[in-house]
């Protein structure tokens, strides 16, 4: 492939990556970018990072996905996971949303940054609908083709691991809900964290307390969603 880096993609992705159902996909997504690339677009995340979701852990080790929509598209923002961004870069909107549900939901705190890793090293899926975008411009990249790809990792949860829990927030990651067994697993669905949407159904979902539980009822560890945080960073 010309423009993806599948170097640090755990195995057991790369084997679903390298299935015959994502070849064609996969090939037509990397041509794509690889154009778009040399023609001077902007693409976000870095190359690199684009599949950083799939480093941390094999599909059967997955407790939790979280389902976002796509990747940010301002400058050193995205960095491969959803709702997550380098410690160098100011938390965005949606993420001091989530944050702000879980210091009501599970009395987190969190530290004056927005990386995410923690949580992926624990089983996490932090996953976008869509792993791409053209910078500063959201939604972007939507119908590049990207649904085949997700919907295949969705799969892959779905069947390798039961009692996980999908958290869907907004519409884009919703449409996965029909790839999911519900007696296997939890779904939770609600608004978007975005300030634009986030009073709508997010703020009070209490989602984080929920996944926990289902985890404990299931007899898997659940997840430790706290960090400690300086006192204004919800100011």
């Amino acid at each position: 492939m010309n423009y993806f880096d599948l170097d640090r993609v755990h195995p057991g992705w790369r084997a679903v990556l390298a299935s015959p159902t994502l070849a064609e996909p996969l090939a037509r997504l990397d041509a794509e970018l690889a154009r778009r690339h040399d023609a001077g677009e902007i693409i976000y995340p870095p190359r690199r990072a684009i599949f950083r979701a799939l480093e941390d852990c094999a599909p059967e080790d997955v407790k939790v996905v979280i389902l976002g929509q796509d990747p940010y598209h301002g400058e050193g923002e995205a960095m491969g996971l959803s709702f997550s961004v380098t410690r160098e870069t100011r938390v965005p909107p949606s993420l001091r949303n989530i944050y702000k549900e879980l210091a009501t939901d599970v009395d987190a705190a969190f530290p004056g940054h927005g990386d995410l890793s923690y949580l992926s090293r624990q089983g996490v899926l932090l996953l976008n609908s869509v792993l791409t975008v053209r910078a500063d411009a959201a939604g972007s990249h939507g119908k590049l083709g990207w649904q085949a790809v997700t919907d295949a990792l969705i799969d892959t949860v779905n069947r390798a691991n039961p009692g996980c829990v999908f958290l869907l927030w907004g519409n884009w990651a919703q449409t996965k809900a029909e790839r999911i067994d519900e007696a296997r697993h939890l779904i939770l669905a609600s608004a978007h964290p975005s300030p634009l949407s986030a009073r709508r159904g997010f703020f009070g979902a209490r989602h984080f307390s929920q996944a926990n539980a289902w985890l404990a009822a299931h007899g898997k560890g659940g997840i430790e969603w706290a960090h400690e945080a300086p006192a204004d960073l919800f100011a």
